[in-house]
C-alpha cells in the first residue's frame, strides 16, 4: 500500500514538473522570436542610416507582429548620433489571472501577463 501511493506522488509531482518545463521553454521560444524581431528591425534602421521614415515604418511592422517600438535620439561626446531602441513585448503567464481572448485584450494592465523589454541602440 505505501509502495502505491508513494509511486502516485511522485507520478503527479513528475506531470506537473513536465508542465512547468512546457511553459519555461515556450516563454524562452517567445523571448528568442521576440529578440530576432527587435534585431532584424535594429539592423534595417542602422542601414537607412536612422532615417525617421524606416523608424515609422518598424514601429507598424512591430505592431503588427504583437509588440511595440520606441525609439529615443541620443547624441554622443563625439557628436555623432544614435538612437536607443526599445522592443517591449507581453508574456502571457499561467496563476497570475485572466489570459486568453477577452474583451480587454488591448488594454495594457490585463492581469496574468508581463511585459518584457528588449533594447539596444542602432548607429
Amino acid at each position: 500500500m505505501k509502495i502505491g501511493i508513494e509511486m502516485m506522488v511522485q507520478t503527479i509531482f513528475l506531470c506537473i514538473s513536465c508542465v512547468i518545463l512546457a511553459q519555461i521553454i515556450g516563454s524562452n521560444l517567445y523571448m528568442m522570436q521576440a529578440r530576432t524581431c527587435f534585431h532584424k528591425l535594429a539592423d534595417q534602421i542602422e542601414c537607412s542610416q536612422n532615417d525617421e521614415a524606416v523608424i515609422e515604418q518598424c514601429k507598424e511592422e512591430a505592431k503588427a507582429q504583437g509588440y511595440r517600438l520606441e525609439s529615443q535620439q541620443i547624441d554622443t561626446e563625439q557628436g555623432d548620433s544614435c538612437i536607443l531602441l526599445s522592443l517591449y513585448y507581453k508574456m502571457q503567464v499561467p496563476g497570475l489571472g485572466k489570459h486568453g481572448n477577452s474583451e480587454n485584450s488591448e488594454n495594457s494592465d490585463e492581469q496574468g501577463s508581463l511585459e518584457g523589454v528588449i533594447q539596444g541602440y542602432a548607429r
